[in-house]
């Protein structure tokens, strides 16, 4: 009996393969697009995070000084008891959150920030709300009263509101909000 040496060679579909090679390029591709949006949308998030960052930067470095003699910034000034009502004047009373947040929104370089989840500039709002996109990107600041001692929350957080007096030394917390209207805290600190 012969035997023969030659092995028979099965016929191979070459259209399945390149079918298969097809779409492990569309899968390739549809990676590297989702890869790429997602990294620009955590950008934005980085971004809103750097804005928070400078607020704090801002106010840490002015609390440190606001409560000198020579303090320039009148409208942020420490130690200053509000004159007035608030409410029958057209302009911020010095010593209130108002006087402050108006010198800080035309004076200084915090006024030049973007959003850029709404290519805006950012907005202090009350408190970030998920069910409401209109809050990506925005600032929440927030005035921390200190509770009792042995209490299991050690402050409170209230929104400062332009009525608020700034005549003294202020515990705060700055939060933004995130692409789904998430807080994230940035720091708290004194100011």
């Amino acid at each position: 009996m012969e035997t023969s040496s030659e092995h028979p060679h099965p016929e191979v579909d070459t259209g399945v393969n390149y079918w298969f090679l097809f779409l492990m390029a569309l899968i390739v591709v549809a990676v590297t697009w989702l890869g790429i949006i997602n990294f620009k949308e955590g950008r934005k998030t980085e971004d809103a995070k750097s804005n928070g960052e400078a607020w704090v930067a801002w106010l840490t470095e002015q609390g440190t000084q606001r409560f000198e003699a020579d303090y320039k910034i009148e409208a942020c000034k420490g130690g200053v008891v509000p004159t007035g009502d608030p409410a029958k004047s057209d302009t911020p009373v010095l010593g209130t959150w108002g006087a402050c947040l108006d010198y800080i929104m035309k004076n200084t370089e915090l006024k030049d920030q973007n959003n850029t989840f709404l290519n805006k500039p950012p907005h202090l709002i009350e408190k970030c709300i998920p069910s409401d996109l209109s809050t990506s990107g925005a600032i929440v600041i927030e005035d921390l009263k200190p509770t009792p001692a042995g209490s299991a929350i050690p402050f409170v957080g209230s929104q400062l509101v332009e009525t608020d007096p700034i005549d003294y030394k202020m515990q705060l917390r700055v939060s933004v909000c995130d692409k789904g209207g998430y807080a994230i805290k940035v720091a708290e600190f004194e100011f």
